[in-house]
């Protein structure tokens, strides 16, 4: 009798802490519909698992995965000279990408790209210090065969890549193979983060999330 009071007492407690789980936001939500998470905030990525502040928590199926692509615009950019062709961040745009570090440190990162623009190689500097990685450029005007060689890489399987709000949509459509955007972002949009899952069937998912 005491041994079965016993499993019917840890059963109850397991439904308790289940019921407080889920109350709580912290169930883990499928890949099949990343449409369910567009405009949430991420708050860490560790390994295969995305961490959302909302509590939500996004889970890559690693096995079905080609490749994962981070999608960035750079930070917040200085606008008070307007003859500055190359402006630096703000302080708004340091403090971005030191978030950005601080989502990223946990998780695995093959390659950091950024064009040699200075708003693009501050915002990713930080990541790449904490990584111990170099940055590795590319060109806006040779954007297709820099796409073109990265998803045929063999040695890079998670790829973040920051650009321009002109850019990074393109970048997005390009990598998911379909329309998931009609025009460049507006001059305001500092936070998308977006994440490309490619894979090894040929189809792709695409998460329009925040930072």
């Amino acid at each position: 009798m005491m041994a079965k009071s016993k499993v019917y007492l840890i059963g109850a407690i397991g439904l308790v802490l289940g019921f407080f789980s889920c109350k709580n936001g912290t169930e883990t939500k499928a890949i099949s519909n990343p449409s369910a998470f567009e405009g949430k905030f991420v708050k860490s990525i560790h390994s295969d698992k995305v961490y959302l502040r909302s509590g939500d928590s996004i889970v890559f199926p690693v096995d079905s995965i080609d490749k994962v692509f981070y999608l960035i615009r750079h930070a917040e950019k200085d606008t008070t000279n307007k003859a500055d062709q190359d402006p630096n961040l703000t302080a708004d745009g340091l403090n971005r990408a030191a978030i950005l570090a601080k989502i990223m440190i946990g998780t695995r990162i093959d390659a950091i790209y950024s064009t040699l623009k200075m708003r693009a190689l501050y915002t990713v500097d930080s990541l790449a210090d904490v990584k111990g990685m170099s940055v590795l450029p590319y060109d806006n005007k040779t954007l297709k065969p820099a796409l073109d060689s990265i998803k045929t890489s063999k040695d890079y399987n998670r790829i973040l890549m920051v650009g321009h709000s002109n850019t990074v949509p393109s970048i997005t459509n390009s990598l998911a193979n379909k329309d998931i955007y009609t025009k460049p972002w507006s001059e305001s949009e500092y936070d998308n983060f977006i994440i490309v899952i490619s894979k090894k069937s040929g189809a792709s998912d695409v998460y329009k999330l925040k930072y």
